[in-house]
């Protein structure tokens, strides 16, 4: 936006993204919105995009200097700002740039004769002053140090750093660099704790041939800054050795306590990993000085992008989490929080006390093919056998309960195939929705063998609700009818809530099998302009028990039944909603009968001549067709 009598003028973008998002977003290299009188002149683009539309395809080495290096390297007398431009970017191989120590003037004077800024003159055969000096006979003033890019961005804008005055780079000054704490190779670790020892023992796969670091709990440290220092592609393992006396709690095991001030990310290949003593319990807590939105993060610099040559996966194991401090005000939204991340995500075993929104909150924007190169393989996700606690959360203010434990989404993600799992967790508590999934065409996601008990009622965070309470949220394509719609499986999972089990939107294919379900209401449908498509159960039955097979004594190898993987419904609190209500525009069958099963093992117990598979297809097909009523 050019504000009136504002002049935007001799401006190239290069290498620029420009998008544009909202009912009346307008963005353009060289447009934009120009206020009365004002001028845009001479701004051109030179490749880059306008909401994906590239822009003047040409080498950027033929246009005039663009930007400035921002490391604050002072120019020599054979240094020019075009040539400190190119060097910036390696294009050019002369070095004429080096830091040093120098005075810099931000503003030259035309009566100055006798000498002249080097960013000014490219050429000068003799030694030019660095420092410009004024064409009076008084001495430059004492010059302004410049030791980083914050107070470099203060010149101009503020009193202190006058747009004329001199300023000084300190010559000591340069990037500052965490010093990195030593690591060993894991096989090689002696002398330490008893839980350390078991780790590396139980999780030899996992350690195998890596460099490992043993960290030790002390409350006057920031566990979040000594990950800073330790190199990617490294096992982290959190020991009970502390120095302070552990916390007993009333009932539980005793916890040493890690505690962060800030968010730990994780880089490339880094895996964090409690490593408690028996009888002990692994936790990381906030600081009360503690202000960032999330306890670790994943890929969380690439929003709307990914960083193809991250590749290592990451594990979060054996750790329990709570996301409060000893100030009741000190909260955060998420325990994990990932945006575009090109690997897999594995979180297993661990306790999350939930925060405000969600124990684990992925969120990419980005657009992705998985299918097309085996180095762009996208976003992956293991949630295996953790347990997630939803207690009523207490502030100074107000009292609340967490929104949900799990949110993803990624709907642009495309062919994301047999890269995301829930399988084997328990949830339980207060908690308004269980895990809200939105996932791409083509992508599919397996929730296998978890155990829900749940309690929706409660205020959340949000003023204003978006009416989903209960179970699983599940979103599919809200557009595109000839793209082939997302794929959830659910099998073996016990969901009881106190609202809706299922919420269903847009164009969806989900598979269920051997579920047991108890809430208010199994359905909430809310897809007018494509059909719920119901895909054949049978490929999941071996996430299913088989206790019909070895109740009559047939061999447990025997080949799957519908009876093994029909579903469940239990109406709960005297309502009287049935397996079809709430269930509209439905393309397929789903299975819900208990009494199936009991019919068929009488069957069995009467006709030995009877197979388990003629049985149950003959009762099934029965019910299927009540079903689609």
């Amino acid at each position: 936006m050019v504000r009136p009598r504002g002049t935007v003028a001799n401006t190239t973008a290069v290498n620029s993204h420009v998008t544009t998002r909202g009912w009346y977003a307008y963005a353009g290299i060289g447009g934009g919105l120009v206020r009365a009188k004002a001028t845009v002149a001479n701004t051109t683009a030179v490749n880059s995009y306008v909401n994906g539309i590239k822009e003047n395809s040409e080498p950027t080495s033929n246009d005039q200097l663009l930007c400035q290096k921002a490391d604050l390297r002072v120019l020599t007398a054979n240094c020019s700002s075009r040539t400190e431009f190119l060097d910036a970017l390696d294009f050019s191989n002369s070095n004429a740039c080096p830091v040093k120590a120098a005075t810099v003037s931000t503003g030259t004077k035309e009566s100055a004769p006798t000498t002249a800024s080097t960013a000014a003159k490219e050429s000068t055969p003799t030694t030019a002053s660095t420092a410009v000096k004024e064409s009076t006979a008084t001495a430059a003033s004492t010059p302004i140090e410049i030791n980083d890019a914050r107070t470099l961005g203060k010149i101009a804008l503020h009193p202190d750093y006058p747009i004329n005055g001199t300023h000084q780079q300190n010559a000591t000054a340069a990037p500052t660099t965490a010093t990195s704490i030593p690591r060993k190779l894991c096989s090689s670790l002696r002398d330490q704790t008893t839980g350390v020892q078991q780790r590396l023992i139980e999780d030899s796969d996992l350690v195998s041939e890596r460099q490992c670091v043993v960290l030790s709990a002390d409350p006057a440290d920031d566990l979040s800054e000594l990950i800073k220092q330790i190199p990617d592609n490294t096992v982290i393992l959190l020991s009970s050795k502390t120095t302070s006396p552990t916390v007993a709690p009333v009932t539980g095991k005793p916890t040493v306590e890690y505690f962060i001030a800030n968010a730990i990310v994780l880089k490339s290949g880094q895996d964090i990993i409690g490593a408690a003593d028996d009888g002990f319990e692994i936790v990381i807590k906030l600081h009360d000085n503690f202000t960032s939105k999330y306890m670790i993060g994943v890929g969380v610099h690439y929003d709307d992008e990914f960083n193809f040559g991250e590749t290592a996966d990451n594990h979060i194991k054996h750790i329990t989490f709570q996301p409060t401090g000893v100030n009741p005000d000190t909260q955060t939204d998420a325990i994990v929080h990932t945006n575009c991340y090109n690997r897999t995500l594995s979180i297993e075993n661990n306790v999350f006390y939930l925060p405000v929104r969600a124990a684990v909150n992925i969120n990419c924007s980005a657009n992705l093919d998985a299918s097309t190169s085996n180095l762009h393989t996208g976003p992956g996700l293991r949630f295996a056998d953790n347990h997630v606690i939803g207690q009523t959360i207490h502030t100074t203010k107000l009292s609340m309960i967490p929104e949900k434990a799990i949110f993803i989404n990624l709907r642009n993600i495309n062919n994301l195939s047999n890269k995301l799992e829930i399988i084997g967790n328990t949830f339980r508590g207060k908690i308004s929705e269980l895990a809200q999934i939105a996932i791409g065409s083509g992508s599919n996601i397996n929730i296998f063998r978890n155990t829900v008990d749940i309690d929706n009622k409660g205020k959340t965070p949000d003023e204003i609700r978006t009416g989903i309470e209960g179970g699983f949220a599940l979103k599919g394509l809200s557009s595109s009818a000839y793209r082939k719609a997302p794929l959830i499986n659910l099998a073996g999972n016990n969901i009881n809530v106190t609202r809706t089990a299922l919420t269903i939107y847009d164009k969806l294919d989900l598979a269920l099998a051997c579920n047991h379900f108890m809430g208010m209401t199994l359905w909430k449908v809310d897809n007018e302009y494509f059909p719920l498509k119901a895909v054949d159960p049978l490929p999941l039955a071996d996430e299913c028990p088989r206790s019909v097979s070895s109740t009559v004594g047939m061999a447990t190898t025997s080949a799957p039944t519908l009876c093994q993987i029909v579903n469940s419904w239990t109406p709960i609190n005297d309502s009287k909603a049935t397996a079809l209500t709430g269930l509209t525009n439905v393309e397929g069958q789903f299975y819900f009968d208990s009494a199936v099963c009991m019919t068929e093992l009488q069957s069995l117990a009467s006709s030995a001549d009877t197979t388990p598979v003629t049985n149950a297809l003959g009762v099934i097909a029965s019910l299927a067709i009540l079903l689609n009523l």
